[in-house]
């Protein structure tokens, strides 16, 4: 079936991507999840705990332990969600931006190795067609479809 082969592909991609990137991550001391967690938080501004653990994928109570671990180290902060006393949101701290400001650039130099042998071209494509892919998979969320 081409739909499981599609979705095998992304996964393969998706590890082996991360298996480059790795390296980098664990020279800063983070895991995979900890630098998506960062990286969500930086690009989204700030979101609700258990959003947070939606988006990413991963238990609430996986959360906490990665969310404590970046609070400790000065990187994300805990503040009282206005609209909602019982819950938290997360936001990122003046050195986050500081943090991914710097690492973004080893990663796009490590990025920019990987894609550099594609043919002319295909970087660009398979950036558009991605982003069509998503665009399409969050409008079909709202509504129901392939449930």
């Amino acid at each position: 079936m081409q739909e499981f082969q599609l979705l095998e592909l992304l996964s393969q991609v998706h590890r082996r991507l991360v298996r480059h990137l790795a390296p980098l991550f664990q020279a800063e001391g983070l895991s995979g999840t900890e630098m998506l967690v960062l990286w969500k938080v930086n690009k989204r501004g700030a979101l609700r705990a258990t959003e947070l653990a939606g988006d990413i994928g991963i238990p609430p109570s996986t959360f906490t332990g990665i969310f404590d671990r970046l609070v400790a180290r000065g990187l994300l902060e805990r503040v009282p969600d206005p609209e909602d006393r019982r819950s938290v949101l997360v936001r990122g701290t003046p050195a986050l931006q500081e943090f991914i400001n710097r690492l973004t650039a080893a990663i796009e130099t490590e990025l920019r190795g990987i894609f550099s042998d594609l043919p002319g071209g295909c970087s660009q494509r398979l950036l558009a067609d991605l982003q069509l892919l998503r665009d399409y998979l969050e409008g079909e969320e709202g509504e129901g479809h392939g449930r």
